[in-house]
């Protein structure tokens, strides 16, 4: 269930960003797509470390400390403007 929770999160966040790019013709990231995907990502990897799959958890982890990387990065840069 928590699998299904993320993998959810994460693609509510897909389907938003491409309705920004395609309908709106917003070209940036946008806030709600990474937060949205972090979330997924930690239920994920949440759920990969209760089951035992400590490799695919490693993974996710990985992935989630890129969206975190991508929050800093976007937050520095709202800063400087």
């Amino acid at each position: 269930m928590i699998f299904n929770a993320g993998l959810i999160l994460i693609n509510i966040a897909w389907v938003v960003q491409l309705y920004l790019v395609v309908a709106k013709k917003d070209f940036k990231i946008n806030p709600p797509f990474p937060l949205m995907y972090g979330a997924g990502c930690v239920l994920l990897v949440t759920g990969n470390f209760i089951d035992g799959e400590i490799a695919t958890g490693v993974l996710n982890l990985i992935c989630l400390l890129v969206v975190v990387a991508l929050i800093a990065v976007l937050l520095a840069a709202k800063t400087r403007r």
